[in-house]
């Protein structure tokens, strides 16, 4: 069985176009290294019945959910306040993160900055020396900021919770159009039901037309898929890796 995982990408400024969203590919690349299969993403407003639809939904289908953006002392920094109407708790004040404030700010902690140290009710906060401001924790879905940069260090942090099998991958690449190898194809993949195949055509590339990708849990059952290939394609198999 495969651990999956939703990642919910929050931002106006990434539905407009204003900014360009990358941290979708960092964690749905890291994610999968670490055995954990990345099944939707999704993008939405910076409104509060929106994210606490969404997270909810996702929490309920995933393992594990992932949230970028929505955090800070901003009008449009509503994640927390969305997550915990999505699970019917209550916005708190985390004393630990409201310390953090203090320190940074002293006596100048505006009800602005005291946004930045509030959770849903029953969070935990994940610190480590390496943060400077700790990530926040709802049952199975992690709270990241939407700056790239903190959401990679914060990231980094909790990798290691995820120890899942490895997802095992074999490419196959082509000389042949998809539209002559897609019978025998669908065969394979038919006869295969353990391994997860997808065909993506390559343009402009002199050596082949066509990369086939094969993902498996058991390594057994890819030898056999990757073999099939082989087998049907021929001399049509440019190379694998």
């Amino acid at each position: 069985m495969l651990t999956t995982a939703g990642i919910i990408i929050i931002g106006d400024e990434i539905l407009s176009g204003k900014v360009e969203e990358c941290n979708f590919l960092f964690l749905t690349r890291r994610l999968r290294a670490r055995g954990v299969s990345v099944c939707r993403v999704s993008i939405i407003p910076d409104e509060i019945d929106e994210i606490a639809a969404e997270v909810k939904i996702f929490s309920d289908r995933y393992d594990y959910v992932f949230t970028s953006g929505g955090l800070g002392p901003t009008h449009d920094d509503v994640t927390i306040e969305g997550i915990a109407k999505g699970f019917s708790v209550k916005v708190v004040v985390e004393k630990h993160l409201y310390s953090i404030l203090e320190r940074r700010y002293g006596d100048r902690v505006t009800p602005e900055r005291q946004k930045m140290a509030e959770i849903p009710e029953g969070a935990q906060i994940i610190t480590s020396k390496a943060l400077e401001f700790p990530l926040i924790r709802y049952r199975n879905v992690f709270i990241f900021p939407g700056i790239p940069q903190y959401l990679r260090d914060k990231f980094n942090v909790i990798e290691n919770m995820f120890t899942s099998p490895s997802i095992l991958l074999k490419r196959v690449y082509v000389s042949e159009y998809e539209s002559e190898i897609a019978p025998m194809l669908n065969d394979v993949v038919r006869n295969n039901k353990d391994v997860k195949i997808g065909s993506y055509p390559i343009m402009n590339n002199k050596e082949h037309r066509v990369m086939l990708t094969l993902e498996s849990l058991d390594v057994a059952a890819l030898d056999v898929a990757v073999d099939a290939l082989v087998k049907g394609l021929g001399d049509k198999v440019v190379n694998i890796d």
